[in-house]
């Protein structure tokens, strides 16, 4: 078995699935997306804002409007550069986790694994509740957990009812650090796109390079074959042009990673149907 970037792979016979790619070069799974378009049962919302600086970056994709323009400039949405793994045999993934933290660990668990793989006390983890969801967060920054891409702000979530790890998102950019480069974070999210379209995830569970609703794209989405599911988006507001009201305000960009337990049922507290 080999580890690649926190998520185990093991080495199966082919399936016969395969990606292709449209006149603008975007690439989706041969087949219908509806089974992608049902993983909207995780409620939670990728903003550039305060949420995302408290590491809730924890939304897997809700629906697909439109394909995302190919990058040109600065910030702009990550090329369609990515080929899909050649045809022979090929790796499966297995998500079981982020690196050394795995479904299931409680909150020491969780710390001790935060202290093997970067290092940090668990006195210096930051904890946190989702007063709305009632999860509990445990958060640490990283340096250079990506090369290239800077500090990254990596949360832990565990669940309402099993207080067990649920889900990992990992934050890149302005959030995380102002000075942060909008080309290295588009770089960023080309290299992981490529990495996880050559891992062996569903071929009908992917979707990459789409443009969301709210206006994010969705670079990658997928799922292995027990639904634990990938996320990888990227949101970009450039900076207002001269002359604008706003001018000097400066622009933001955040990639956000998650890999999810459950995305249809996630252990979060929900109001049940009838009290109002």
């Amino acid at each position: 078995m080999a580890t690649r970037f926190g998520i185990i792979c093991r080495r199966e016979r082919p399936d016969g699935g395969r990606v292709e790619g449209d006149a603008g070069g975007y690439r989706r799974p041969v087949g219908s997306v509806g089974t992608l378009t049902q993983l909207s049962g995780l409620r939670y919302r990728i903003v550039v804002c305060a949420a995302m600086a408290a590491g809730l970056l924890l939304i897997p994709a809700a629906s697909v409007s439109q394909p995302a323009p190919a990058a040109s400039d600065q910030g702009q949405p990550p090329e369609a550069t990515a080929k899909p793994p050649e045809t022979g045999p090929f790796e499966h993934v297995k998500i079981e986790g982020f690196r050394s933290a795995h479904w299931g660990m409680d909150a020491a668990e969780v710390k001790a694994a935060i202290h093997k793989d970067f290092g940090i006390l668990a006195e210096k983890v930051k904890t946190e509740e989702n007063a709305a969801e009632r999860t509990t967060i445990l958060t640490a920054t990283v340096n250079d957990i990506l090369e290239g891409a800077g500090p990254a702000r990596i949360s832990y979530v565990l669940g309402f009812k099993t207080k067990k790890l649920i889900q990992v998102s990992v934050l890149w950019g302005t959030p995380v650090d102002p000075q942060a480069q909008p080309e290295k974070i588009v770089a960023a999210a080309n290299q992981l796109r490529q990495l996880f379209l050559d891992s062996g995830y569903q071929p009908e569970t992917v979707v990459t390079n789409a443009r969301m609703a709210d206006g994010t794209i969705l670079v990658f989405q997928g799922q292995d074959a027990d639904k634990h599911t990938t996320v990888l988006r990227l949101a970009n507001a450039p900076a207002p042009p001269k002359g604008s009201k706003t001018e000097g305000a400066g622009g933001s960009v955040a990639l956000s990673l998650s890999y999810s337990l459950d995305s249809r049922n996630p252990d979060i507290f929900r109001l049940k149907k009838g009290q109002f």
